[in-house]
């Protein structure tokens, strides 16, 4: 009988021990959970937090939009930041422009192939949370921006020239204040380079999502996985971030800022991608015409083409190296196609080393490294 009780009383007691192993403590003040709870996503980390329904009441950090119980951070804005995110914000207005000078000189390298962003007419400057959104009802200036991070206005000079303000809330974090410089950044691109039939056609959530596109490829470069997956995440552009980096991934940049340019449509969706190609004047056009005219030309020679994939050259300064694999030439983080014998393959390089490349073939895990081949 007492053999009994205490083997009773030890399944009682692992009992309680799992039971308050199970329980659910308040991601905010640590206690734990009694009764109901909030669900509350960390905006930086994208985490699902519970928090207890006292600390749900409490005002939310502008950044990660958790409540703030210990050490905030009050702006004079009326803003306030929890002190996770007070260490990695942008204090100085000095600072914060140093950065976006740097963020600008990064996606003129980074996209130099393709674009060439505006740089002497454009002024930046960094404001307050009143500042900023007074400015969404002036004229010129776009009426949405990304989480009111930033707001750019692009005015006529004479001589058929623009002079753009881009105007940028203050204390964002570095990652995040870069990469709202280049979402505002390509729209200072778009109004120089779009013909005004053509911007004025396309769907705006789609101008957003080439926005986004751009700060995405900056942040893979600079690996900010978690501003990566916050601009993915984000529900902004309502989609077209995504459908611009599967045609992106699909194709290529080229194909997506020439359809941007010259595009026969407003917008694309992932169910019919190949219109990507679609642009005016262009031979995919010509293909869906009834009346096209054909004209049989003889192919050209293919151009001779390892079989395997090689590394053929390494040029460029050790802070800005190019890599020539195969039939292209690529950056580091880059990813492109390129041709293996009678194929394609789509690769991306991971670092362009002094005699190296070190590579990742789409759909493999496995990382590769390409060496120069000695010289005769």
């Amino acid at each position: 009988m007492n053999k009994r009780l205490i083997v009773g009383w030890f399944i009682m007691l692992a009992f309680t021990f799992a039971v308050q192993a199970q329980q659910w403590t308040c991601a905010v003040c640590g206690k734990p959970i009694i009764s109901e709870a909030r669900l509350i996503v960390d905006q930086i980390t994208g985490e699902t937090n519970r928090v207890c329904l006292e600390c749900a009441q409490l005002d939310r950090c502008f950044a990660c939009g958790m409540p703030v119980k210990d050490n905030p951070t009050h702006l004079t804005d009326g803003r306030i930041l929890c002190s996770r995110d007070a260490s990695d914000a942008v204090m100085s207005e000095d600072e914060a422009k140093d950065i976006c000078r740097s963020t600008k000189d990064d996606i003129d390298r980074l996209f130099s192939r393709y674009m060439t962003f505006p740089g002497d007419n454009v002024e930046v400057s960094i404001m307050d949370k009143f500042h900023l959104e007074n400015l969404f009802s002036a004229p010129g200036y776009h009426s949405d921006s990304v989480k009111l991070c930033g707001a750019t206005a692009s005015n006529p000079l004479p001589g058929g020239k623009l002079h753009h303000s881009i105007d940028l809330l203050s204390f964002l974090s570095r990652s995040r204040l870069r990469a709202v410089c280049a979402h505002e950044y390509t729209h200072t691109w778009m109004n120089e380079n779009l013909k005004p039939a053509r911007k004025g056609s396309l769907d705006r959530n789609t101008v957003e999502g080439f926005c986004e596109l751009i700060a995405y490829k900056y942040m893979e470069s600079r690996q900010e996985t978690l501003e990566m997956q916050n601009i993915k995440r984000n529900t902004y552009t309502q989609g077209q971030v995504e459908v611009l980096l599967a045609a992106d991934d699909k194709y290529d940049f080229n194909t997506v800022v020439e359809w941007m340019q010259n595009g026969e449509d407003s917008r694309l969706d992932l169910d019919n991608l190949d219109r990507v190609r679609a642009v005016q004047d262009a031979p995919y056009s010509a293909l869906k015409s009834p009346a096209a005219v054909w004209t049989v030309v003889p192919p050209a020679p293919p151009t001779a083409v390892p079989a395997t994939l090689v590394l053929k050259g390494i040029s460029g300064t050790p802070q800005e190296r190019f890599a020539l694999i195969n039939n292209a030439t690529f950056e580091t983080m880059e990813k492109g196609r390129v041709r293996v014998g009678q194929t394609n393959v789509l690769i991306r390089c991971l670092e362009i080393r002094d005699d190296s490349v070190i590579i990742q073939v789409d759909g493999s895990t496995e990382k590769k490294q390409l060496f120069l081949s000695a010289k005769d």
